[in-house]
């Protein structure tokens, strides 16, 4: 690696472990309910949906196959964050809600995002803000590209 693709790296991975770290403290402060970060992501792909989603839905908002997203949910469903229960039009399909705690920590992992945007977005200009959306447009369309 070049002396740029090495502090890129270094950036691109502190960035990312950092806004994890970040994201968890929040939501372990904030949802005062025992949750990963993952889990939220979940919790985040079934509101994505309106508050009811299909298996397939969560999996493919998530990247994941159907087996990890079953289990997952499984999961979510022991603590109380969410309900399966049968589809009224196709009974081999079952229907994925949030319950009044995982529509809680939903909201507060939305916050967390709200927040933490509007957070950034005050230590840069205007100008700055422009071309801080470009580059990481710019970064977003070549992770897209590789994971198509």
């Amino acid at each position: 690696m070049n002396d740029f693709e090495s502090k890129l790296n270094e950036l691109l991975v502190d960035t990312f472990n950092n806004i994890l770290k970040l994201e968890e403290s929040y939501i372990k402060r904030f949802a005062e309910n025992p949750i990963t970060v993952s889990e939220a992501h979940l919790l985040e792909a079934i509101g994505k949906q309106g508050g009811n989603a299909s298996v397939s839905a969560i999996a493919a908002d998530l990247g994941v196959t159907m087996p990890t997203a079953t289990v997952a949910i499984k999961k979510l469903e022991g603590k109380g964050f969410v309900v399966k229960e049968a589809c009224a039009d196709d009974g081999r399909k079952a229907i994925i809600s949030l319950t009044d705690l995982g529509k809680k920590v939903h909201r507060t992992h939305e916050l967390f995002h709200e927040i933490m945007v509007r957070n950034i977005s005050k230590e840069f200009a205007p100008s700055e803000q422009d071309e801080l959306l470009k580059a990481v447009k710019k970064l977003n369309d070549f992770f897209q590209r590789k994971t198509r």
